[in-house]
């Protein structure tokens, strides 16, 4: 059993130790009460199974290729001649191996065009550099991971450290790099005629005509990076490029961060080779960033002119981008305590800039998913000023009022109108016809289950709703704004892929995906479980929305144990229609009920439902649970005594205050937590916490030592496994390593561990992924039986 294994820091088990510092149960309630009561002989019968039979998912299956998802299709885009649409597809025998192929927007028909490994040869070795920047991005594919149109018959991808282009005419590739540094973040420009790339921490463009490269940055160091963004923006921020041309293909802006304030520890990297000591430069919470300057430089080379940002050097550089006639340049610019977030107007010839408008709020500035500059000179530009995501149009000059106009009606520089109405939760811009005035986006209005598509105008006038089917939708239009590649995936329909008009007529499949005999997921369509969805109050009246799966021979009468999946943090909903083959219904078909609820504090359902979270975190979400749990226990079919909670990163931190701060579980799965928010970065953490440095502006006494895990651990007496990959480089490794250590001060014995050499935040390795789910069935069905 695992329990009875002995830890030596290696892929291993720990019988490590249990307290019982819980406080004693008060007389139960009568809801408590009535469920023992109903706990007859029948209803104790262990309904649990470990081989779940012929149809059934197992963690072999979800692991199996091809996919049970079946064909999946990235990154889809319309060829400049709008013919083809050419895609990123997963092999069958491994899904995450990508290749570059087209189809035909008429008959749909496919051809691959690049296959990776053909290319290469031999297995693709990444820089550590590339390494990072696929961690921050979440990006888990390998071979060809991105590309661009060049002109209108050719195609520019990176792979293995150099830059491709591939002719569709002759339909050959060639190398365009070949150096011994690693080309990363590669952007095609200037109609087709340059590409950027970042090189050793330098910024290169290269002339695709001539073949000129010419080096656009200098003095780069291992501190000093340049066009490349920091640890803490690509994270926290998603910013993860530190450059960007202008459209004329002129000028070219790019960041210089220097990292030699930030501070510097030694993370052990525990491997099957061996052990690796990284020193890693991280900003934790209180302590200082990297810095970072923002210049403008000649494509053809020329000194760079450092623009103007501001007095204070503390700040984060969260957005660049340039005007439509490429005269100007916009920087927004995140103050240390996220209370204000400024957008820049900077003349790039003489670097001087000007506050075009700044955005507030007592507790933080979420940072826009959506802005480009407008031929008229004004920007798009989203924002939650009205609570929920919404677009609005935002003048960047002060209008000349005539005589015949209001004036009231005369706007002035940083004057927002709105292009989106307040009761739709935009969550992405999707395209804009300048010439029409139409703007696509993808947002919800009746439910934050769906995502939808939407057609709007600049003017702000009436909304239509594209797509009807519930579900997940999502958009890739061409540059005119005629035609579009939607993705579709509900509960009942694995992803799909196909191309429409924009007034959403359906033209050919490009992956139909049907569930038909064929598909890799018909051998479980038979004992396939819908997830049921419904709402509960929180205790201020706010909607949460839940999940559950249950089992399909459920019979009246029966009491099952529950799992229920947590994540629980900010901007992490869980809760949509959307299709699923992973935990929950495996968890399934082993005999579980599984349970899901978003509490408050997560995201995409508008800035009130997140700020519980400030200063305050593990408390509001717990309470959230709770209700979820109150609920769970009143059902019928549920052994109150016999739930158990599982969650990943913000969902491991929670499972642990979950256990701690409740009886509602009899076991848990604790998955890389956070356990002591000193540990995490600065840029996420202080802006929930503040800074945890007594001296600094934006201290809250307690508002650390409250939200960590320590003072919640007496509380913590049923058995739990915690498992942390012992490469994290996000949630670090030292986390866990001192929960296990208050833990063996406690002489406790309820705590398993299985760490993960080599694994980081996100497992990379199949056969780690497969261990992972094996090891925590067993753990639910042994604790739970």
């Amino acid at each position: 059993m695992l329990r009875k294994s002995v830890l030596i820091l290696s892929t291993c088990v720990l019988a490590l130790a249990a307290c019982s510092n819980k406080s004693p149960n008060t007389e139960a309630s009568p809801l408590e009460q009535a469920a023992t009561q109903a706990q007859t002989p029948e209803a104790q019968k262990n309904y649990l199974t470990r081989t779940p039979g012929p149809g059934k998912l197992t963690p072999e299956s979800l692991f199996s290729d091809p996919s049970l998802s079946g064909t999946s299709l990235r990154s889809a885009k319309i060829s400049p001649k709008g013919d083809i649409v050419t895609v990123l597809q997963g092999r069958e025998d491994d899904a995450r191996q990508q290749d570059l192929w087209a189809y035909d927007l008429e008959s749909g028909e496919g051809r691959l065009l690049v296959s990776s490994t053909d290319i290469l040869g031999e297995p693709e070795e990444l820089s550590l550099e590339e390494k990072n920047r696929r961690e921050r991005r979440r990006e888990y594919g390998s071979g060809i991971i991105s590309y661009n149109w060049v002109g209108d018959n050719t195609l520019l991808f990176p792979l293995g450290g150099d830059i491709y282009l591939y002719d569709l005419e002759t339909k050959e590739s060639r190398q365009v790099t070949a150096t011994k540094g690693f080309e990363t973040d590669p952007k095609v420009f200037g109609k087709g005629q340059y590409v950027g790339y970042i090189r050793e921490n330098n910024l290169f463009v290269k002339d695709l005509k001539s073949g000129l490269e010419r080096q656009i940055s200098d003095g780069a160091t291992d501190l000093i990076r340049n066009g490349i963004a920091s640890f803490v923006v690509q994270e926290e921020l998603d910013r993860y490029t530190g450059y960007w041309p202008s459209g004329d293909a002129k000028l070219i802006a790019y960041t210089q961060t220097d990292d030699a304030n930030v501070k510097t520890r030694n993370r052990i990297e525990y491997t099957a080779a061996g052990v690796t000591n990284v020193e890693q430069r991280y900003p934790f919470a209180g302590t200082p960033n990297a810095t970072v300057k923002l210049g403008v430089a000649g494509i053809k080379g020329g000194a760079t002119k450092w623009v103007d940002i501001g007095e204070e050097a503390d700040i984060y550089l969260t957005r660049v981008f340039w005007s439509a006639d490429s005269k100007t340049l916009f920087a927004g610019i995140l103050s240390r305590d996220q209370k204000s977030h400024k957008l820049l107007k900077i003349n790039p010839q003489s670097g001087a800039s000007e506050v075009l408008f700044e955005e507030t709020h007592p507790a933080w500035v979420n940072i826009e998913v959506s802005y480009r500059g407008l031929k008229d000179g004004s920007i798009l530009w989203s924002s939650e000023r009205n609570d929920k995501w919404q677009l609005f149009r935002v003048s960047t000059e002060d209008e000349e009022a005539s005589e015949t106009d209001d004036e009231a009606d005369v706007k002035s520089a940083g004057t927002f109108t709105p292009v989106t109405p307040p009761e739709i939760l935009m969550t992405q811009l999707n395209c804009v016809n300048q010439d029409t005035g139409d703007v696509y986006f993808t947002g919800w209005k009746k439910t934050p289950l769906n995502r939808h598509l939407f057609k709007g105008n600049l003017d702000g006038s009436a909304v239509t709703q594209i797509t009807q089917t519930d579900g997940q939708h999502s958009a890739s239009f061409n540059k005119g704004c005629e035609r579009y590649i939607g993705r579709f995936n509900n509960s009942q329909t694995p992803p799909q892929s196909r191309a429409f008009k924009n007034d959403g007529t359906p033209l050919a499949w490009l992956n139909e995906n049907k569930l038909d005999g064929s598909h890799p997921y018909a051998p479980y369509l038979a004992a396939d479980i819908q997830p049921e969805f419904g709402t509960l109050k929180a205790a201020d009246g706010t909607d949460l929305y839940y999940e559950i799966y249950k089992p399909a021979d459920l019979k009246a009468g029966e009491k099952r144990p529950s799992v229920t999946m947590v994540y629980g943090g900010p901007h992490g909903q869980r809760i949509y229609n959307r299709w699923q083959v992973g935990m929950a219904k495996m968890l399934v078909h082993h005999g579980f009920v599984v349970f899901q609820i978003d509490n408050r504090g997560t995201g995409n359902r508008g800035k009130k439902f997140e700020t519980p979270l400030y200063r305050n975190m593990g408390r509001p979400e717990v309470e959230d649970q709770e209700i979820g749990a109150a609920w769970l226990k009143s059902q019928s079919f549920i052994d109150p005594d016999k739930m158990g909670v599982y969650g990943w990163s913000y969902g491991g931190y929670m499972s642990l205050m979950m256990l701690g701060q409740t009886d509602d579980y009899a076991a848990g799965v604790v998955g890389a937590p956070v356990t002591e928010w000193q540990l995490y970065d600065t840029a996420y953490t202080e802006r929930y916490l503040g800074n945890p440095n007594e001296d600094s502006p934006n201290y809250t006494k307690g508002s650390y030592e409250n939200s960590n895990v320590w003072p919640y651990l007496d509380g913590v007496s049923e058995p739990f496994l915690l498992i942390h990959g012992m490469s994290d480089d996000n949630v670090v490794f030292q986390n866990s390593t001192e929960l296990m250590d208050k833990m063996q001060r406690k002489d406790a014995q309820n705590m398993q561990i299985m760490t993960y050499p080599s694994e980081k935040h996100g497992f990379r390795q199949k056969h780690n992924r497969l261990h992972r789910s094996k090891l925590i069935l067993d753990f639910f069905l042994t604790e739970l039986e």
